[in-house]
């Protein structure tokens, strides 16, 4: 049976309905972290040296005046002025100046971490490292890292100039990925936004199970993170999990668990207010010499030797 109230008709139900609906628009959740790391501007002589080495950290080197030569994993780069190079973690690098003129150079560096999910596909893929003053990379983000450049002049940074700095290297960094989007593949552009989502849930839990230390009885980085546990999680088959990580990250989910302690560990070696014992502890190892022996399976030397290298490249 069908109710009709008095002095009611279709046709105001439907503007009663339209009058108080909601048009809304929900955003995707995001979680962005992000640090930024020994930002410098410095000007040197053409025979200065920058010694071979490496960090768990992005880098940006524009030249501003002059020539700096610039060496990434065995390819050498003359930069000119204008020219900047974007180095990857762990690529082995040096640099220098001309040498053979009197006339020295200058240039600015940025070194920053970025543990998105949603960024690593698109610096993960790209293997470009020079990008020269007319390049569309480089035309897009000068102008933010002039602007970033502006506070070298201030030496006393408050606490809205930090504020400032790191909106700029937000930007920065959607500008970045904005261009080496455009890089990619057409495989890589028919990947689905169901498929990212997926992905990324998969590296969220296996970022969940690397950061919960003391749980577990196993210390082995292959067998820490289970993804049979996560595809139970989830809901979803092993090999369909497999098969969605590999085609977003290219790597598999045990490749990614490696690649996300060992940079995990650089990062906090790098940093003195932890001392090995704890960076162990971290990690998820009940004892600093298992933590150690993994690290020099990795790397091919100690915790304490990355520590003391870095130091000495300061």
């Amino acid at each position: 049976m069908e109710i009709k109230y008095p002095n009611e008709n279709e046709n105001d139900i439907e503007a009663v309905t339209n009058e108080y609906s909601v048009n809304e628009f929900f955003f995707p959740d995001m979680k962005i972290g992000f640090e930024l790391y020994r930002m410098h501007l410095r000007s040197a002589k053409s025979t200065w040296e920058y010694p071979v080495h490496e960090h768990p950290l992005y880098e940006i080197n524009l030249v501003t005046k002059g020539e700096q030569h610039f060496h990434v994993k065995g390819n050498k780069y003359v930069l000119q002025e204008g020219d900047l190079v974007l180095v990857r973690p762990g690529d082995l690098h040096s640099s220098s100046g001309a040498g053979n003129t009197e006339v020295g150079f200058t240039y600015f560096c940025v070194h920053f971490n970025v543990d998105d999910k949603l960024l690593l596909p698109y610096f993960k893929e790209t293997t470009e490292v020079f990008y020269p003053v007319h390049s569309k990379l480089n035309r897009s983000i000068r102008p933010l890292l002039d602007r970033l450049m502006t506070f070298s002049e201030n030496p006393t940074l408050l606490f809205k100039d930090k504020m400032n700095m790191h909106s700029i290297m937000f930007e920065l960094l959607g500008m970045v990925v904005s261009c080496l989007e455009e890089e990619q593949d057409e495989d890589f552009e028919k990947i689905s936004d169901r498929t990212f989502r997926v992905a990324y849930q998969i590296a969220d839990k296996i970022d969940e199970f690397i950061r919960t230390p003391g749980k577990r009885e196993d210390y082995v980085e292959e067998s820490v993170v289970r993804i049979e546990e996560i595809a139970d999680q989830l809901d979803f088959s092993v090999s369909y999990c497999n098969k969605v990580f590999k085609k977003v990250f290219k790597m598999s989910p045990r490749q990614y668990v490696t690649f996300r302690k060992l940079n995990e560990s650089k990062s906090l070696l790098i940093q003195d207010k932890y001392s090995v014992e704890q960076i162990a502890f971290m990690m998820g190892y009940h004892d600093a010499s298992h933590f150690s022996r993994q690290f020099k399976r990795w790397t091919g030397i100690s915790p304490s030797q990355y520590r003391q290298k870095q130091r000495t490249a300061e």
